[in-house]
């Protein structure tokens, strides 16, 4: 179902540019390499379960699949074709999060989960909240000394940024510590995976409520941070 919304989105431009008028045979093309793509992560995969190799999660066998697919169309593809293979924030959004999502909440051990609640909120609120401004005051910090070159005018771009990297995935760290062999301690893998679960919630909405001021092009100052929470 994933699959055929994608290619109707695709065909409909819904989710992709259409740049000057491209034909149908050319979108079409593009729509199955998307659907390929995902077809070798999803048999990669399985191939890993099978074989029982642990020397490589699944997740980074779909980050080589990426990266070498990403290097072949990046050498071989014209600036018209990778306007149809660029990261749009609707895919991510609308077609690859809910999945996602779905299928954590599905699979999550109720029991473990609302007995460590609160460490759990702990962890995935204020933890969040913790790396997101540690980070960003950091890179802020590393902008005003010249370090780096980004906007030192306002730490809006900095927290920006460690909004986006304080979203975290531990799968190949849960893949690992969820094995029966591994003996880890059941406490330990529900904290992890229950901070996995509503940490990208958090990462999210922290980002939108720091971009909706930066779109509002208002001067940000130490006082406006009580304001952003508030809004969080």
């Amino acid at each position: 179902i994933l699959l055929i919304e994608l290619v109707i989105m695709v065909a409909e431009g819904e989710i992709f540019p259409d740049n000057g008028g491209e034909s149908d045979n050319f979108g079409a093309e593009h729509a199955l390499v998307l659907i390929l793509l995902l077809f070798l992560c999803t048999l990669s995969g399985y191939l890993i379960r099978q074989s029982n190799f642990h020397y490589l999660p699944e997740s980074g066998a779909h980050m080589l699949i990426g990266i070498v697919a990403g290097g072949f169309l990046r050498i071989f593809s014209s600036t018209r074709e990778l306007a149809y293979i660029q990261f749009n924030p609707s895919v991510f959004f609308f077609v690859l999060l809910p999945p996602i999502i779905f299928e954590a909440g599905y699979t999550m051990k109720k029991k473990r989960f609302f007995k460590n609640v609160f460490s759990i909120l702990c962890y995935a609120i204020l933890g969040t909240f913790i790396s997101t401004f540690v980070v960003g005051y950091f890179t802020y910090g590393a902008a005003k000394i010249g370090i780096i070159s980004i906007d030192a005018s306002s730490p809006l771009q900095s927290l920006l940024f460690g909004s986006l990297i304080s979203s975290v995935d531990p799968v190949a760290t849960l893949a690992i510590i969820g094995k029966p062999e591994m003996r880890c301690d059941p406490l330990l893998y529900s904290l992890v995976f229950g901070e996995s679960v509503l940490n990208d919630a958090v990462a999210i909405v922290l980002f939108h409520v720091f971009n909706k001021y930066q779109g509002s092009h208002e001067e940000f100052n130490g006082s406006d941070t009580g304001w952003l929470l508030l809004e969080f």
